[in-house]
């Protein structure tokens, strides 16, 4: 009999160390599942929102000028993007999905721009897809016209839509004919 309430009572010492951790570690578990299923609630939120798939716009900066246009971005992206200060083009990007081609010059000379290609490329390595939480959402969301955009810091960018979801001319995404173009070094 004393070896049975021997063994009842270390029973009960072990149950009574164990229940606690194993309490605990539901309670991890269910807080760890809630933390994640609002996370990813978040994110599907942020992601769910209505974005153009092809839009044209500049972005008014205090020192320089964003002009961007986007083709199809979700199946086959056609970008560019040309950055001006004081008049002068200082950037220019080009990608093209047919080509999995970015090409982009520095400015250089205004007569004959050097431009430079990396190729293969694919859109998610320049982060295109990005661009639907932010300009891509800003055109369908505002729509043609000037707008004051506010953003998520507190502030406002000031930006001309020229369109969304209208067919932009395909010369947009070509080089200047007399563009000199030599492969990107590694």
């Amino acid at each position: 009999m004393r070896g049975a309430l021997r063994a009842t009572g270390l029973a009960l010492i072990g149950l009574s160390l164990v229940l606690p951790l194993a309490l605990l570690s539901v309670v991890v578990v269910a807080a760890e599942q809630q933390v994640t299923s609002r996370a990813s609630a978040a994110q599907q939120s942020e992601t769910a929102a209505p974005y153009a798939q092809t839009f044209a716009m500049t972005i008014l900066e205090e020192q320089r000028t964003i002009d961007l246009w986007l083709v199809d971005l979700d199946t086959e992206p056609f970008f560019r993007q040309t950055i001006t200060a004081g008049g002068t083009v200082v950037s220019d990007q080009i990608y093209r999905f047919d080509e999995r081609a970015l090409y982009t010059s520095d400015g250089g000379s205004p007569d004959a721009p050097a431009w430079s290609v990396l190729s293969p490329v694919e859109p998610e390595a320049l982060g295109l897809p990005d661009l639907s939480a932010g300009p891509a959402q800003w055109a369908a969301q505002f729509g043609a016209g000037e707008q004051q955009i506010p953003l998520a810091d507190g502030t406002t960018v000031n930006v001309v839509i020229h369109a969304v979801d209208d067919p932009i001319d395909p010369a947009i995404f070509t080089l200047p004919p007399d563009a000199v173009v030599t492969p990107a070094g590694p």
